[in-house]
């Protein structure tokens, strides 16, 4: 049986709910998961994302794992940085007995496309990535299998836009922070990505992309 070790990217308002349940998911298994992200919590971080006043001023990976490990029977490590390079990429070669699931919960392309680029260079792994607006979002999810990419990422669609890096400050403000609806979009992305890691552990994984809108959900297979 393989051994997964599930990287999530972004602690943010998606990432923060799937850790919490990805580590129930896990319990008491042989995987692992590592949390990634260099932002610290803040006051206006509680409403939407799965924090505490108590963590305010803690690094949102490190304050998460710390939970994860204290309720939990499963090893949840910390990158409490935000990816610039290879930094993935360095820590998955250094743990090449456990098989990477990357998933992405961050909202700029920047970042996605170093986990895209960070993904073509493992000899297998499966990338599952979200993005979402106030509303609706997608999921996508594919596998590289014998040095063969299976399904379709991002940019294979369209192209990933120049925006701004999360250390770029001019990014920092978020306007969905303490939003309700992004609250309710978010959780839902975040048990949509939690189907599939589950799916992934019952050896039933499909690649495909899922289309998540208001009441509804759409998952196409490829």
């Amino acid at each position: 049986m393989l051994r997964y070790r599930f990287y999530v990217v972004g602690c943010g308002g998606t990432g923060s709910l799937l850790a919490r349940d990805l580590a129930k998911l896990l319990t008491s298994s042989p995987h692992t998961m590592t949390l990634i992200d260099g932002d610290v919590v803040e006051e206006k971080n509680i409403i939407r994302q799965g924090y505490q006043f108590q963590d305010i001023g803690e690094n949102k990976a490190a304050v998460l794992s710390k939970k994860i490990n204290a309720l939990y029977n499963v090893d949840a490590y910390v990158i409490d940085s935000y990816l610039t390079k290879n930094e993935l990429l360095v820590d998955i070669n250094k743990n090449d007995d456990l098989y990477p699931v990357i998933l992405g919960c961050v909202d700029n392309d920047n970042t996605r496309a170093l986990l895209e680029n960070t993904f073509k260079k493992c000899n297998g792994a499966v990338y599952i990535d979200s993005a979402n607006g106030e509303y609706e979002g997608n999921i996508y999810i594919a596998r590289i299998f014998n040095n063969k990419q299976i399904g379709t990422l991002r940019s294979d669609v369209y192209k990933l836009s120049n925006d701004h890096h999360p250390l770029d400050k001019s990014c920092q403000n978020q306007v969905a922070d303490g939003n309700i609806q992004y609250l309710v979009t978010n959780t839902k992305m975040a048990i949509g990505i939690l189907e599939h890691c589950n799916a992934l552990l019952e050896n039933q994984l499909k690649e495909g992309v899922q289309i998540v809108k208001r009441f509804k959900t759409v998952f196409y297979t490829q």
